[in-house]
């Protein structure tokens, strides 16, 4: 009988493993998306920064990404670099915790657009060449337009 209880004790104690275990979970993920009409995000690095210390990055596959990181009992502010279209988003990071991100077309042609635009300015600039910056915004403006379109053709 007493053999029997002890072998009890220790079915049930090993059945109780995996619900603690589950109970100390202490991941965060940040779930991310861009538009399927995208065709250039595919195959970039995506990294979870957070405070100058790198804590997950992945490849963008699919025009989707997930990004895991510990959390201890507390909650901690990351944020989610792209560094192929110079987009970042500031998440506050909390056990048990999901967050989306959509990447908007608008916000992924418009970062591409700017990063055309200072690199033509600085092109311009060393060249002597100078320009009012409401120029510079009419310009980034309808590189927008024309990515978007060309998108669009496409």
């Amino acid at each position: 009988m007493r053999n029997t209880l002890i072998l009890l004790v220790l079915i049930a104690i090993i059945g109780l493993i995996p619900w603690m275990v589950s109970r100390n979970n202490h991941t965060a993920t940040v779930r991310g998306t861009f538009p399927d009409e995208l065709t250039g995000a595919d195959y970039n690095w995506v990294y979870l920064h957070c405070d100058e210390e790198v804590l997950d990055s992945c490849i963008i596959a699919d025009n989707r990404f997930e990004l895991t990181a510990e959390v201890n009992d507390q909650r901690r502010i990351a944020t989610v670099m792209i560094p192929c279209c110079s987009l970042t988003q500031q998440v506050t990071l909390r056990p048990r915790h999901e967050i989306a991100i959509r990447v908007s077309l608008d916000e992924y042609y418009r970062k591409k657009a700017e990063m055309t635009i200072i690199e033509t300015m600085a092109r311009l600039d060393s060249s002597g060449v100078s320009l009012p910056d409401s120029i510079w915004n009419q310009l980034r403006d309808s590189l927008v337009k024309a990515f978007i379109e060309l998108n669009a053709k496409q």
